[in-house]
């Protein structure tokens, strides 16, 4: 269980990856709807429900968190990977390429001129418990990361599973939002030599 929607989530951003390039019907549905149940995002229906599990899939017709974190965290992926020849996917963690969506998002701290206002924006997003707010605010970041850093690799599959329990209850709400804050104002060690050697 602990993996299980960031297996499926990076199975079908592959998926939308295929022969080096992307499926653009697929991300344009994506970016033009802003949840589940908008007209234009049937078209990742058949892709992202064949993925997941009989358990994971609504029977009422009302989106199951499952279904709810898969979508957008492939929307996520679908807003950063727009206007990119290369994949802004990739798994975060130790000796990975990728990094978590908030540790990226760490970047823009270092603008002076933009720290303050990234900084109101996040804390918008760490200081909510409403799935749908939350998730707002977070395609607002990720259009502002794209704008200044359109290459960056993110593990939008982990950015799923931490959706996912974000939604189980508001306790779990507040231990993702706790671990995004870790990853947002975490000063690496490096940053900290730096800056005592300037």
């Amino acid at each position: 269980m602990a993996n299980r929607i960031r297996n499926i989530t990076g199975a079908i951003i592959h998926q939308l990856w295929t022969d080096g390039g992307p499926d653009k019907a697929a991300l344009a549905a994506l970016r033009s709807s802003s949840n589940l149940l908008n007209r234009n995002a049937t078209t990742i229906w058949p892709l992202m429900l064949a993925n997941l599990e009989e358990g994971d899939l609504s029977a009422t017709g009302q989106p199951t968190y499952a279904e709810k974190a898969v979508y957008t965290a492939l929307r996520c992926f679908a807003l950063c990977q727009h206007g990119n020849d290369d994949l802004t996917y990739a798994p975060a963690g130790k000796d990975k390429e990728g990094k978590t969506l908030f540790a990226a998002l760490q970047q823009l701290r270092q603008d002076d001129a933009t720290s303050t206002a990234i900084d109101r924006r996040v804390q918008i997003v760490l200081g909510n418990s409403n799935f749908e707010s939350t998730i707002n605010a977070i395609y607002h970041l990720v259009t502002i990361l794209k704008g200044r850093f359109p290459h960056e690799e993110i593990d939008f599959a982990q950015l799923g599973q931490d959706f996912y329990f974000f939604q189980l209850n508001s306790e779990m709400a507040r231990q993702i939002c706790l671990k995004w804050g870790q990853q947002y104002y975490r000063i690496s060690k490096d940053k900290d030599n730096q800056k005592g050697e300037k």
